[in-house]
């Protein structure tokens, strides 16, 4: 789920990120990337845990997890090997593996 914020010009505006140090334009696009296909592969509970857990996360960390969950969920190579989405814990926090 996002925040609501007004921007400089008075539009209200959406972000996954509340705290605007850390608000990056297209990580926006990115968040909702992910939870779109988190939600396609593993269902509305799952994207709403993940949501959940990213909003506990500090910032910095949660962005590093959602480029990392894109990565595993689209197979984009890291060299020779792959990341691979394992799943989530409980809180909603993705495991992620390194296949060889």
């Amino acid at each position: 789920m996002k925040d609501h914020a007004d921007d400089a010009h008075g539009v209200r505006e959406e972000r996954h990120v509340p705290d605007p140090r850390f608000q990056i334009g297209p990580m926006d696009r990115l968040y909702d990337l992910v939870f779109g296909t988190v939600e396609n592969r593993y269902g509305a509970e799952t994207r709403e845990r993940l949501a959940a857990w990213l909003r506990s996360a500090r910032p910095t960390l949660a962005h590093m997890a959602v480029m990392m969950t894109e990565m595993a969920l689209s197979g984009t190579p890291m060299g020779e090997r792959r990341l691979i989405l394992v799943g989530f814990t409980p809180e909603g926090e993705p495991v992620i593996d390194l296949l060889q």
